[in-house]
């Protein structure tokens, strides 16, 4: 999280959210540690294809990191920045440098949308099933994917 530099409107607690978040999904063992940040009917968006429910999310994550494959990869939180907010939900846009073992390597740029609570505030707490919809923007959900890295 050492380069990771947020925009002012970006909850503090997205940061550890967010980690917790690339942590779980960088453990090619990790089933319900990486499905229970979502609800029973929550998604996840690749290459422009929306998977929902807790067995189709884990299949592109095992497809994208086999769990008896020979690729790693770690997430470089860079930065963050709302794209939008209303009474229910809000919805943060993450620079993400993606490093594997392939190279030169990927990066994306995925959106995070949580639930908030009673309250109207987001809840950023990992594994309650609070993450709505992560939309990861790439071009297809083999691997490796061959997205262009930009340096900010």
């Amino acid at each position: 999280m050492g380069p990771y530099k947020p925009e002012s409107d970006v909850d503090a607690a997205f940061s550890p959210f967010v980690e917790e978040y690339y942590r779980v999904s960088e453990d090619k063992t990790a089933t319900t540690a990486f499905t229970n940040f979502w609800p029973a009917d929550g998604s996840l968006v690749a290459a422009g294809k929306t998977f929902k429910g807790a067995t189709s999310i884990l299949a592109v994550k095992q497809n994208l990191l086999p769990p008896d494959g020979n690729k790693a990869w770690w997430h470089l939180i860079q930065g963050a920045n709302v794209v939008s907010e209303d009474s229910k939900t809000k919805t943060i846009n993450a620079k993400i440098i993606i490093q594997t073992t392939y190279t030169p390597g990927n990066c994306s740029q995925p959106t995070f949308t949580v639930a908030k609570g009673a309250d109207g505030v987001p809840n950023w707490t990992p594994h309650t099933g609070n993450l709505l919809v992560y939309n990861l923007t790439v071009n297809t959900i083999q691997t490796p994917t061959d997205e262009a890295c930009t340096v900010a």
